[in-house]
């Protein structure tokens, strides 16, 4: 015959309780463990499409002659980017405009016509100016990140 008192049950209420709760707050923290980790990869994914793009504008604006589907895939690649920016987990991190348009125009505003274009030397302005522009969007993207993922 099994007689419980009145101590041992609420014992075993109380220790399913923490069990529970336990289990809750161990799952919890593994969700946001994996959102962290997939949201890295595709932050890292992100960031090597921005440097493709950085050294596919580095090898047009250095080439002999223009090279107009090279001109074309950037100008396709870079619009890929920015609609990536829009979609989650992106759309979440605040990467100003100013920043984009500084990027696109540093890459397409000077040197990007088949009339005016020139090989440009390594240490030309233009080329300064991707770089830069590259640089500070990877680093407000990899700011929203932390500031969202600490």
């Amino acid at each position: 015959m099994c007689i419980w008192s009145g101590n041992q049950f609420l014992a075993q209420i109380f220790t399913w309780l923490l069990v529970i709760c336990g289990w809750y707050v161990v799952h919890f923290f593994t969700l946001k463990r994996e959102q962290r980790k997939e949201t890295r990869e595709r932050v890292n994914t992100l960031l090597n499409s921005l440097h493709d793009i950085e050294a596919k504008a580095m090898s047009f604006h250095q080439s002999k002659e223009f090279r107009g589907d090279l001109a074309r895939d950037l100008r396709t690649d870079i619009q890929r980017l920015f609609k990536c920016l829009k979609r989650p987990p992106f759309s979440m991190f605040k990467v100003a405009s100013h920043l984009r348009k500084e990027f696109r125009k540093s890459i397409t505003i000077r040197n990007f016509e088949p009339s005016n274009f020139s090989c440009q030397a390594a240490d030309s302005q233009i080329l300064r100016d991707i770089v830069d522009a590259v640089d500070d969007i990877e680093e407000q993207i990899e700011k929203e990140f932390e500031r969202l993922y600490k």
